[in-house]
């Protein structure tokens, strides 16, 4: 019988927190985007109180400082990780439902083995190259699926979805950079302030009720506490056991995306998420050399 209090156990409980509030936000996005709150707004917001939740926890921590040499870097990683990671994200989810934008986030695997072989020399080795044909054949076939929200709006969908997908791969590099130097809320106490400045002139405000502001605070709670417990679990399992607990992320938002939203793919949706999926594991256990 498994030991709860083992540390690689907590670790996978950590990752599968993580995965299930990752997953959850597209379906909450929907409530969100129902009530007049544009894609942009969401984003702004999240992003808005995510930092006060990581300002308040490194303030408590006391671990608020960054070395100067450090902050172009930080701030330059924000425009790019947040305001256009969070608006891209906001808007695939938008045009294409939860569960297609999350597959397509998805993607960031394969971005990273691009950046590798182009940036760092990294081998393109043969799983590599049947996973990126994997992944471009499941991306055509979503596109010719239509998508849960209708065929007209699908190309802008996975436009948007490859976009929040280049951009989350990005993340792995400013981790690599930075893991060893900061917990993880320093990191994002510096690196959201610019990402929320680069979303306020594209932002429409709108009137909130009660029932929308709790539904923002939620979906920057859950990415809040989604990120925590990812950053938690990777103190017990190795990186590749932690981005393989996390592709459940897809599994669990097409489930609350059928459950809260009635979102179904076709025949062509859920075969080309399978073959995205299939690449992102191949991409993930390939050999290094």
């Amino acid at each position: 019988m498994p030991n709860i209090s083992s540390p690689s156990l907590k670790g996978y409980l950590f990752i599968f927190g993580a995965a299930l509030l990752w997953g959850l936000l597209g379906p909450v996005s929907r409530y969100l985007f129902a009530a007049g709150v544009s894609p942009i707004e969401a984003g702004f917001f999240r992003a808005l109180i995510t930092w006060i939740m990581f300002g308040t926890h490194a303030a408590a921590k006391r671990q608020m400082a960054a070395q100067k040499k450090d902050l172009p870097i930080l701030f330059a990683f924000g425009l790019v990780g947040i305001s256009l990671f969070y608006a891209a994200n906001m808007m695939a989810i938008d045009k294409g439902g939860a569960a297609l934008a999350s597959v397509l986030l998805y993607t960031a695997p394969f971005w990273v083995a691009l950046f590798s072989f182009f940036l760092f020399g990294e081998r393109m080795t043969r799983i590599k190259g049947i996973a990126m044909a994997l992944a471009v054949a499941g991306v055509w076939g979503i596109c010719l699926d239509g998508g849960p929200m209708g065929g007209e709006s699908i190309a802008t969908a996975v436009f948007w979805g490859l976009t929040a997908g280049l951009c989350y791969s990005l993340y792995y590099i400013i981790g690599k950079m930075f893991s060893g130097t900061y917990a993880p809320y320093t990191l994002f106490f510096w690196i959201l302030p610019t990402g929320i400045l680069g979303l306020l002139p594209f932002v429409e405000f709108t009137p909130k009720t009660p029932v929308i502001w709790f539904q923002l605070l939620l979906l920057a709670f859950f990415s809040y506490s989604a990120n925590s417990f990812y950053y938690l679990g990777l103190r017990t399992l190795a990186p590749t056991r932690a981005v393989l607990t996390a592709t459940l992320e897809p599994v669990v938002a097409t489930f609350f995306a059928w459950l809260l939203w009635n979102e179904t793919l076709g025949l062509l949706g859920y075969g080309g998420s399978v073959l995205i999926l299939t690449g992102v594991l191949l991409t993930i256990l390939a050999p290094e050399r």
